[in-house]
């Protein structure tokens, strides 16, 4: 007799392992793209490749120094359409949408000067060399270095001499470090290669200055800027019948001791010579604007990529400014480059550009998509002309 079959045990269902992975892939691509992708991009509008103006500060001047701290921008020094040095002091608040806020005065340097600069440091503000004289004919270069507490509201304290610069510099440019500040180059009755270094000091004194390693090419009214250990030069006054100008960039690596490697020149120079410009260094790129070219004020602003070893590749040109800007001051605050003053096509400026950088390196800024919408539907007053003398 048969024994009755045992019925089989059930099949497991097959199971499609391929739409989950799927699914988890395309989730981490999505995440991957949302958090990597630069803030500024997130749901910002409309891209408008151009400066914008923000607030003015007071009193017009050119040579001017700026600094700037996580919430403040200053602008100290300069001077005036009347060829006299300015003493003064501004600040203005740094607000959410990377705008400035209005003006104040606050304490005003002991030495008027110009063509001064200026670092903010760990709750101080130093004013760095420069010229002086009598009516700002004189030029005299100085050595002079004073520095004021910087207060939670933005204010200053009192300025107060700090330690004087070995070498008296006109036209010089710093650059900070962590706690050390560079003076690089200038002029102090020839066109100086000589570097000088210092260090502040858990009270907001400064070390005694000390030379460090020169640079390969006289630099006088040049610009300066760094990003991370990489320090540049760029451009400057040249005394030549040939050209006033230079378009050589170099670069030296900052040590963990905060000396300075050797300079080295690089291969790409600027598209334009320029001197009394301005120079800042964002996210792996390099630019530099502004300034004059021996003939006119320029515009201008090129660009170039930083390579992983700190070189600097190609330039190119970026966005213009809205003005023609010779010695004009720059801050930087996150993604935000401030253009501060200078000399424009006929005088002293107060008025103040800003750009936010783009993922890309390009320079300009968000409008609002009903801004836009705003701007380009037609009033209801349209149809009124206006006279020419309204």
């Amino acid at each position: 007799m048969n024994e009755p079959s045992q019925p089989s045990a059930p099949q497991s269902p097959q199971r499609n392992f391929a739409l989950p992975v799927i699914g988890v892939l395309l989730l981490t691509l999505l995440l991957f793209f949302t958090f990597t992708r630069a803030p500024h991009e997130a749901g910002e509008g409309i891209w408008v490749q151009a400066w914008q103006h923000t607030s003015s500060f007071h009193y017009p001047r050119r040579a001017l120094a700026a600094a700037v701290t996580a919430n403040h921008v200053y602008v100290l020094g300069g001077m005036n359409d009347d060829e006299e040095y300015v003493a003064e002091v501004e600040y203005a608040p740094i607000l959410a949408d990377g705008h400035l806020g209005a003006w104040r005065m606050t304490s005003p340097l002991q030495e008027p000067r110009f063509y001064l600069a200026a670092a903010a440091i760990d709750g101080w503000l130093y004013a760095i060399g420069g010229a002086y004289g009598a009516r700002g004919k004189d030029n005299i270069p100085s050595a002079t270095v004073e520095r004021a507490r910087i207060h939670a509201d933005g204010s200053l304290g009192p300025w107060q001499r700090s330690e004087y610069l070995t070498t008296p510099r006109r036209g010089l440019q710093t650059v900070s470090h962590g706690r050390h500040i560079y003076a690089i180059g200038g002029y102090n009755g020839a066109f100086l290669k000589s570097i000088e270094q210092t260090h502040v000091q858990d009270d907001g004194r400064l070390a005694a200055w000390r030379e460090d390693r020169a640079t390969n090419v006289d630099r006088y009214i040049h610009a300066a800027t760094s990003l991370g250990e990489r320090l540049y030069l760029l451009g400057g006054h040249v005394r030549s019948e040939a050209r006033l100008s230079h378009d050589e960039v170099e670069m030296a690596t900052i040590d963990e001791d905060g000396n300075l490697r050797s300079w080295r020149k690089q291969a790409t120079a600027l598209r334009v010579p320029r001197f009394i410009a301005s120079a800042f260094a964002l996210n792996d790129h390099l630019y530099m604007l502004g300034g004059h070219d021996g003939r006119t004020r320029l515009r201008s602003v090129e660009v170039a990529p930083l390579e992983r070893d700190g070189g600097v590749g190609a330039w190119s040109f970026t966005t213009a400014l809205e003005e023609p800007r010779s010695a004009p001051a720059l801050a930087t605050q996150g993604h935000y480059v401030y253009v501060l003053g200078g000399m424009g096509t006929s005088q002293a400026l107060s008025s103040v550009e800003m750009a936010r950088q783009r993922h890309d390196g390009q320079l300009g800024y968000y409008r609002e998509r009903g801004e836009l919408a705003l701007r380009n539907a037609p009033s209801r007053h349209a149809a009124r002309s206006l006279p020419t003398s309204e």
